[in-house]
């Protein structure tokens, strides 16, 4: 029982160490690096999010969320959804982009949009470490609202084929410690399950939230609420 006590108490302080450090990162130097940059040489940028000018259909996967509820295709549909793949021993895209994620949502509520038509999704591609459980206390620590899932590796796979968001475990360090290589990007689902779009890094709110209203736009409120 000390065993599993200990190591129950080193995840916690894994989760807690790795969220300071998101919260720290952007919150000082890579978030005014990335401001600063932004405000000076607009034009040296690519727009923020790349909209598709023909949204593709997604098929059919299965995965698990938080709650151990069935996460598939139909739950992409009926609002629009912003997907993040990554693992919860990630030291520091993971938690940096999940902190920047809580302000875009942020900026797109104080822009008016509906809480309702929209989610954000954290996607663990380690489904051996990150468990139901332990995957919900991670993205908590940035949005109570976020919704986090994970699945077999060939569901996992199915998805991320389909996105373009290709991932692979690498070689042990040691017993069961490893790192996960994955996309740093997020993919943007429309409310008919149809992939719209990529938000590549580096992450500024405002510039994505902005350039995300004009798809939300797209689709009228009279076909989300009746595809509730």
């Amino acid at each position: 029982m000390s065993r599993w006590f200990k190591q129950d108490k080193w995840m916690s302080a894994t989760l807690l160490a790795a969220a300071v450090a998101g919260l720290t990162l952007a919150g000082t130097g890579y978030w005014t690096l990335w401001q600063s940059q932004n405000e000076t040489a607009d034009d040296a940028w690519a727009p923020a999010l790349v909209a598709f000018p023909e949204r593709r259909p997604l098929a059919e996967f299965i995965l698990v969320d938080d709650a151990k509820r069935v996460f598939d295709l139909k739950a992409l549909q009926s609002r629009w959804s912003f997907l993040f793949f990554g693992f919860m021993y990630c030291p520091d895209i993971c938690p940096t982009t999940l902190y920047d994620l809580s302000k875009v949502k942020e900026n797109l509520l104080q822009r008016g949009l509906n809480d309702e038509d929209l989610q954000f999704v954290f996607i663990s591609v380690d489904p051996a470490r990150d468990k139901a459980a332990k995957l919900q206390r991670y993205v908590e620590y940035f949005d109570p609202s976020f919704l986090a899932t994970t699945g077999s590796v060939g569901q996992l796979t199915n998805l991320t084929r389909q996105l373009g968001a290709p991932f692979r475990a690498e070689p042990e360090t040691a017993e069961n410690v490893y790192e996960v290589t994955h996309s740093s990007a997020i993919y943007v689902v429309d409310p008919e399950g149809r992939y719209a779009g990529i938000i590549s890094p580096p992450f500024v709110a405002a510039d994505v939230a902005g350039q995300f209203v004009s798809l939300y736009e797209s689709i009228p409120a009279t076909t989300l609420a009746l595809a509730r």
